[in-house]
């Protein structure tokens, strides 16, 4: 069950993308991190993604694999898919060089399965031609669906300050009474003491350690293995560690290696730690190749990458 591996402080969680719904590109990566020990998986609200997790968890023989499903609210990142405007563009290809999750193709159109929202590609149009436009969940329709299929946690992202959609979702969320609530947070538009006024009013009709708190240092910012990059997120771990709060803390947002190392070193006793970005990055050498069903040598190599990185918690 997730309450163990969180007890135990091995609760490593690969983040598909919150905004991924590429069904094999998730069936690849839950194939990949099952098979190296990872035991949760972080999800987009989508039927197809969970079946496909699924039917990556059947190929991989692993068992006791708990899934996550994320939502957001309006105003965040995660929820957001690029959108090109053509009267600006004008084909230049910085989007899609810069494009992480390769979700723009060689016509430079937009693949809105694979867009995760980061906005990269925004940030690196010369002609500013792209744009960034929110594609919500109908959480009251999907939600009730992922946990009567499996979904354990569902997960909250609440960046952005729509503070009636954040209430509408949040309620929803604690109807469907899934084994752990998981709030996602970080400090874009809150203070310090606005982070934990938030948290302790979410958190307010649950019972103690049934919600997870995921500190997210920067949103979707893992794009490599430094300590700054991880820094902001063990800053975030921390403002929450010392509100001494009934709930279990997982750290995010620009984690990778060395997450662990830099924790430990704050002192900061973390019960779990998701990884994206870097996760994804690593691996995707391997799991975009043609021939990766077949070549049981590609698969191996994956693994073994992924392994290293899941045993660093």
């Amino acid at each position: 069950m997730p309450d163990s591996l969180l007890e135990q402080r091995t609760f490593f969680k690969l983040v598909c993308g919150a905004g991924n719904e590429d069904s094999e590109s998730v069936k690849r990566l839950v194939y990949v991190y099952a098979k190296a020990g990872c035991k949760v998986f972080d999800l987009s609200a989508n039927k197809e993604i969970l079946n496909s997790a699924k039917e990556a968890q059947k190929l991989s023989g692993m068992e006791d694999l708990h899934y996550c499903v994320s939502v957001g609210i309006k105003g965040d990142p995660h929820i957001n898919k690029a959108q090109i405007n053509y009267d600006k563009c004008v084909k230049c290809g910085s989007c899609l060089k810069s494009c992480q999750n390769d979700a723009i193709t060689d016509y430079i159109k937009v693949n809105e399965l694979k867009c995760i929202g980061c906005g990269i590609c925004a940030k690196n149009c010369p002609q500013n031609a792209i744009s960034m436009i929110e594609k919500d969940a109908d959480v009251k329709t999907i939600l009730p669906y992922l946990v009567d299929n499996g979904a354990e946690i569902l997960e909250l992202h609440v960046t952005g300050q729509d503070v009636n959609d954040l209430d509408y979702k949040w309620k929803i969320i604690n109807e469907c009474k899934p084994k752990f609530a998981s709030i996602c947070i970080d400090r874009e538009n809150l203070s310090n003491k606005g982070v934990i006024s938030r948290i302790k009013e979410m958190i307010s009709l649950r019972e103690p350690y049934t919600t997870i708190i995921q500190a997210d240092g920067i949103p979707m910012s893992g794009s490599d293995d430094s300590y700054k990059t991880t820094l902001q997120a063990a800053a975030m771990a921390e403002i929450i560690q010392n509100a001494n709060l009934p709930v279990y803390l997982t750290v995010s947002g620009g984690t990778n290696s060395k997450t662990a190392e830099l924790c430990k070193l704050c002192g900061i006793n973390y019960n779990g730690i998701a990884i994206g970005s870097w996760a994804r990055k690593i691996v995707k050498p391997y799991i975009s190749r043609q021939d990766f069903w077949t070549n049981k040598t590609i698969q191996q190599e994956a693994v073994k990458i992924a392994k290293d990185l899941v045993e660093k918690i």
